[in-house]
C-alpha cells in the first residue's frame, strides 16, 4: 500500500459511519466531488475498491475497505493523541508589547522564534502603555515591550534601543516644502495629538516643550496612533510621531517629514522581563529582536 493522507482517512471514516458520501460531505463541510475524489486517489493507493457502489444504495465496505477501516480509525486516533500530547507539553511564553512595537519591529523576530522554537507557544498581547504596564505588574505576562522618555515608572527595565520621533504632515500642508522651519512657525498651525491623558501623549507633550513647542494649537486627539496617522492624512493637522511607526506612508508620499529646526527627539525601546530559569526562550526572543533591529547589549 502506498502511503495515505491523514485527510483521505477521515474522509474515508466519515462516509463510512455517516452511511454514504452526500452524508460525509455535510459532516466535514466539503461538496460531495471532493469525497469522491478522495476515495478514488485512496482506493488506488490501497490498490483496490474499498466500496461497493450499487445505484440508489447506500455505499457498502467490501472485504478490503472493512480491514482498511480498522486500520484508518485505529490510524486517526493515534494521531490524534501524539497531537494532544505535544499541545500539552509546549510551554508557554507570555508576553506584551505597545502597539507600535508590536506592528513595527516584532514580524522578524517572532517569525525568527515560531521556526527555532517550535516547543514554546507564544502567547502575544498588545495594547497602550497602560495596559501592557499593568499585564507585567499583575504577573499575567513574562516580558513586556514598550516605550519610554527614560526610566519606565514602577518597573524595572533595561534599554534596548531607541527611536526618532518626526513632525508629518499631508503633502499639501503649507509647510510641506518648507526648510528649516522654526518652531514659531510650526506652533501657528493646528496639531493631531496623541490623548494628552495617556502616558505616550505625557510623553511626546514632554519633548515639545523641551524643543519650545510649549502651547500647541490641539485640532483633535487619539488615543490609538493609527487613528493620529488617519487624521493627519486627512488633513486634519500636523503630528509629532515615531517616525519608525510613519514611514510607509512617508515613502508612498501620503505624508512629508517636516524639515523642522530642532535637534532630534527620540524615545526608547525598553524590555522588563521575569526569571525564569525553566523558560530560557524570553531571553532567546530579547535577543532576536536585537538582531532584528540591529542592536547590541
Amino acid at each position: 500500500m502506498r502511503p495515505v493522507t491523514m485527510r483521505g482517512l477521515e474522509v474515508f471514516v466519515a462516509v463510512v459511519d455517516t452511511g454514504g458520501f452526500g452524508s460525509a460531505a455535510s459532516a466535514l463541510d466539503i461538496t460531495q466531488p471532493s469525497v469522491s475524489v478522495h476515495m478514488r486517489e485512496l482506493e488506488s493507493k490501497v490498490g483496490g475498491p474499498l466500496f461497493e457502489r450499487h445505484p440508489g444504495v447506500s455505499p457498502q465496505l467490501t472485504p478490503v475497505g472493512r480491514n482498511f477501516y480498522a486500520y484508518a480509525v485505529d490510524t486517526l486516533a493515534r494521531t490524534r493523541a501524539i497531537s494532544s500530547d505535544a499541545g500539552q507539553s509546549k510551554r508557554k511564553l507570555h508576553f506584551a508589547a505597545q502597539r507600535f512595537v508590536a506592528n513595527a519591529l516584532l514580524r522578524r523576530p517572532l517569525e525568527e522564534f515560531t521556526s527555532l522554537r517550535t516547543q514554546v507557544e507564544l502567547i502575544v498581547r498588545t495594547g497602550t502603555f497602560e495596559e501592557v504596564h499593568a499585564l507585567f505588574l499583575k504577573g499575567a505576562v513574562d516580558l513586556v515591550f514598550m516605550l519610554s522618555n527614560g526610566e519606565v515608572p514602577g518597573l524595572q527595565t533595561e534599554q534596548m534601543g531607541r527611536y526618532r520621533l518626526a513632525f508629518v504632515a499631508p503633502p499639501n500642508h503649507p509647510l510641506a516644502k518648507a526648510q528649516n522651519i522654526s518652531i514659531d512657525t510650526l506652533s501657528a498651525y493646528p496639531f493631531v495629538a496623541a490623548y494628552e491623558r495617556s502616558y505616550f501623549g505625557r510623553m511626546i507633550t514632554d519633548k515639545l516643550r523641551a524643543v519650545g513647542l510649549t502651547d500647541p494649537i490641539i485640532a483633535s486627539q487619539a488615543q490609538e496612533m493609527g487613528t493620529v496617522r488617519d487624521m493627519v492624512v486627512a488633513g486634519m493637522g500636523i503630528a509629532c510621531a515615531l517616525r519608525r511607526a510613519l514611514q510607509p506612508d512617508i515613502a508612498a508620499g501620503s505624508l512629508v517629514e517636516l524639515d523642522v529646526d530642532v535637534e532630534p527627539m527620540y524615545l526608547t525601546l525598553n524590555y522588563a522581563r521575569r526569571v525564569r530559569p525553566e523558560l530560557p526562550e524570553i531571553d532567546n526572543l530579547i535577543d532576536m529582536m536585537r538582531r532584528s533591529e540591529g542592536l547590541h547589549a
